[in-house]
């Protein structure tokens, strides 16, 4: 085998691997992709649940040159695979669903519900709330339920929540639920039971007058159809890369087999 055969085996050998690589991204983007959406799914029936969706950066492109006689001419560009870096919600509102629960209130439109925990103050669109043995209201996992004056207390009286998240205990205003609003969402992180954490990019959370339902909670707002949709391309887009992977091994296999 001369030089410059060989050169060109070492090149097509380059080639192979570069696509092996890029096939191979391409799996772990829709592995990643097909857990969110899986996870999206999963949670179809949890109140406020915010629909997730997998943020895919690409790799640059690379330049693809023809070498003839010594010249160059460039014939276009090759991708060189992508990434997923963390995933983002959709905000959009989901549906109301009555439930005739003093103690289940939702949001209509924009804000988020303050609610205290052991790691600091949280953010939610879960209007399901409780008491506990001393009176305070509080989320399903026991989160303090914060009001514009601190925790809520109501007792076990009668309780009433207008328009305006003003609580009404036995007819005796209480206080009123604190709803807050952010500049950039983008800046909220994800921290686990429908509670969200404010980064610095989100802006310091500001008051916010929503609009207050009682008797009703805020479903999910995934789509389910558009999700299964989802999940198909997802599958056959992973599909499609590991058979480029198989492919390509096995001309490499062919090539180091017959060089």
């Amino acid at each position: 085998m001369t030089d410059k055969d060989l050169k060109c085996v070492k090149g097509e050998v380059v080639h192979i691997l570069r696509g092996i690589y890029t096939a191979a991204s391409g799996m772990l983007v829709e592995s990643m992709r097909m857990d969110v959406a899986s996870n999206n799914l999963a949670n179809i029936d949890t109140a406020g649940f915010q629909r997730q969706a997998a943020h895919v950066y690409a790799f640059p492109d690379r330049l693809i040159s023809r070498v003839n006689n010594g010249e160059r001419t460039a014939i276009g560009s090759l991708g060189t695979g992508a990434v997923v870096d963390g995933s983002r919600s959709s905000f959009s509102p989901g549906m109301l669903k009555q439930t005739h629960n003093p103690f289940d209130v939702a949001l209509v439109g924009p804000g988020f519900f303050a609610v205290d925990t052991p790691d600091g103050v949280r953010y939610t669109r879960d209007g399901r709330f409780t008491t506990n043995q001393t009176g305070l209201l509080l989320t399903l996992d026991g989160n303090r339920v914060r009001g514009e004056r601190g925790p809520i207390f109501v007792g076990d009286g009668e309780v009433r929540v207008d328009s305006q998240g003003s609580v009404f205990v036995d007819e005796e205003f209480v206080d009123r639920l604190l709803i807050v609003e952010f500049n950039d969402r983008e800046g909220l992180i994800r921290r686990g039971a429908n509670l969200y954490e404010a980064a610095v990019e989100a802006g310091q959370p500001f008051r916010y007058n929503g609009t207050i339902v009682q008797g009703t909670v805020e479903m999910s707002n995934v789509n389910v159809i558009r999700e299964m949709v989802n999940l198909i391309n997802v599958q056959r887009s992973y599909e499609a890369n590991q058979k480029v992977v198989q492919a390509y091994d096995e001309t490499l296999g062919k090539m180091v087999n017959e060089v």
